[in-house]
């Protein structure tokens, strides 16, 4: 894994032993940043299940203001520090370890980008949780975008009264959903 565009362009980042990771593979996270365009630049990210922090340490490379990332892992948690400090972007993160939707409390006021990337055998119900919570707490700002990252198996699809579905773009057993609150006209 590493760092593909930047200022970080090229940084390795690791992961902490022992825990299994599904790795954003280049190919899809250069698609994904490619389709946001200049929204990353100066924005507040959320990176939610953020694992080693892949999708929150691009955004920071490619001129994101800051990144809170939520993991509920320790060691985990650990490695994005480690990351972050490796591709020289730690003083504009934060990483906490919290299980969620109870994380979400972490979160510090708005944001225009929330990456959700759960592991792809999760229960439904904690991701009801996690959407409706975003959603009740109004973390995304008006035209800001939710990436969600899932099985393209995965029976799981927000509440479409809550959410606008923005584009979908598949990626072999992977694929990305990307919401806006419908509030305002999306950046995409």
């Amino acid at each position: 894994m590493r760092v593909i565009a930047g200022s970080a362009r090229g940084t390795r980042l690791y992961g902490a032993k022992g825990y299994r990771i599904r790795p954003v593979l280049d190919r899809v996270k250069e698609s994904l940043f490619s389709a946001l365009g200049d929204t990353v630049e100066g924005a507040r990210v959320l990176d939610l299940f953020a694992g080693v922090g892949s999708l929150g340490i691009e955004a920071l490379s490619r001129g994101a203001s800051h990144v809170d990332f939520i993991e509920q892992h320790r060691a985990t948690v650990g490695s994005i520090s480690d990351n972050l400090d490796r591709a020289c972007l730690g003083e504009k993160a934060d990483a906490y370890v919290a299980r969620l939707p109870r994380g979400l409390a972490r979160a510090s006021g708005r944001y225009s980008l929330i990456f959700i990337d759960p592991p792809f055998r999760i229960d439904r119900r904690l991701l009801e949780s996690v959407f409706s919570s975003i959603k009740a707490k109004g973390l995304l700002d008006e035209g800001g975008l939710l990436l969600y990252r899932h099985s393209r198996y995965s029976r799981y699809e927000p509440d479409q009264g809550e959410w606008q579905l923005e584009e979908r773009r598949e990626y072999g057993d992977s694929v990305v959903s990307i919401f806006s609150t419908g509030e305002q006209e999306s950046r995409i």
